[in-house]
């Protein structure tokens, strides 16, 4: 009698179970997506193949944040490098991946991708300008690499200097007007000390540094980078996939000294993470450190910010950092995104079926590699 009892019990939990599966939600298996996140951002970056692999490979992330409730992101967010050969043409890279982020997201606006440049890039037209933008429910200060370049040792100090000043005056007028909604601050160099370049790939990052950390101790700003994908610069802090918050250690190179173990270390008062590298990595995979190829996704809630990470095998990890200055629910005003963030939006109207005629023409003369 116990037997059947159990046996009963056993088929009604199991098809209690088979039920409940079968009316959820697609995508609710997983609660990687909050229900009360009022706008999505994906964020990625070094989209460097010699094809079109890594614009796949961040079509196939896409999906996989789709499939597990992504809803359709408010925009998208690149942090340059989209070749592989040095000092190439971008407007490729930009065309495919709008394209393929169209394939996933079909009623996604494309004027609300926002590309910038990187050091593998010639200026582009299909780049946004170094500055702020409105996006609506955040503020977006572009940081093109020109403006913050690599190899600074290099460079003119007064270069990084203008745009830690235009930065600053920038914050300081937000504020002023009583703009309490997140400021987004996208660039390709990264402000944390490594060994590339013998230390001085970003020795002047502490002019921007000190105005960010000066400007975070009343407003919600967070740092997205890409740039140090192609060795173990960033093994200390996670590798391909790392992530600091207020309150977390950072190392900040000293302008007096180029060397690889110059540093001061600060404390961040503001959120500072990769984009997500999308299509190599070299950075080492042990217990701290991963090369995992990855696109982010962040979420701004009314009281909170969260980062969710996702690979081509699907989510990869989750943070979240409180906000100093929290929204009425979505009250945060909309944007149109009527014209593309790009100097030039001709740009965005010519079709990959083009690109890939004139790749094809540019590679078979040999000045390219694609």
């Amino acid at each position: 009698m116990m037997n059947r009892t159990v046996k009963a019990f056993t088929f009604v939990l199991a098809l209690l179970m088979m039920l409940t599966a079968a009316v959820m939600p697609f995508g609710a298996a997983q609660a990687s997506f909050s229900p009360d996140a009022y706008s999505t951002i994906v964020t990625a970056s070094d989209f460097q193949t010699d094809d079109a692999a890594a614009y796949n490979r961040f079509a196939t992330v896409l999906g996989n944040m789709k499939k597990d409730g992504m809803p359709t992101p408010h925009s998208v967010l690149v942090g340059g490098d989209y070749t592989k050969i040095l000092f190439d043409i971008a407007a490729p890279g930009v065309v495919l991946i709008k394209n393929r982020y169209l394939s996933v997201y079909p009623d996604a606006n494309p004027n609300s991708v926002v590309c910038i440049q990187g050091n593998h890039d010639n200026p582009s037209p299909a780049f946004a300008k170094t500055g702020l933008y409105d996006m609506g429910t955040y503020s977006l200060y572009c940081i093109n690499e020109d403006s913050f370049p690599w190899l600074q040792y290099l460079r003119n100090e007064s270069t990084v200097k203008k745009t830690a000043s235009d930065l600053e005056a920038t914050l300081k007028t937000l504020k002023d007007k009583g703009d309490t909604r997140p400021v987004i601050v996208l660039t390709h160099v990264p402000l944390h000390h490594t060994t590339r370049a013998g230390g001085g790939d970003n020795l002047y990052a502490s002019y921007i540094f000190n105005v960010l950390n000066n400007a975070a101790k009343e407003m919600d700003i967070i740092f997205l980078f890409g740039h140090n994908h192609s060795s173990a610069y960033d093994d200390y802090i996670g590798g391909a996939v790392n992530f600091l918050k207020a309150g977390d250690t950072i190392r900040i190179p000293d302008p007096a000294k180029r060397s690889e173990d110059t540093y001061k270390e600060e404390t961040l008062n503001f959120t500072y993470t990769n984009c997500g590298y999308i299509g190599y990595s070299g950075n080492t995979d042990s217990s701290t450190s991963t090369s995992k190829l990855t696109a982010t996704a962040i979420e701004l809630c009314a009281d909170r910010i969260n980062f969710v990470r996702y690979g081509e095998d699907g989510l990869f990890s989750t943070e979240s950092v409180k906000r100093l200055n929290e929204a009425g629910g979505s009250a945060d005003t909309g944007a149109s995104f009527e014209s593309p963030v790009v100097e030039n939006e001709s740009r965005w109207k010519t079709s990959e079926r083009f690109w890939s005629f004139v790749l094809k023409i540019l590679s078979m003369l040999g000045f390219i590699e694609f």
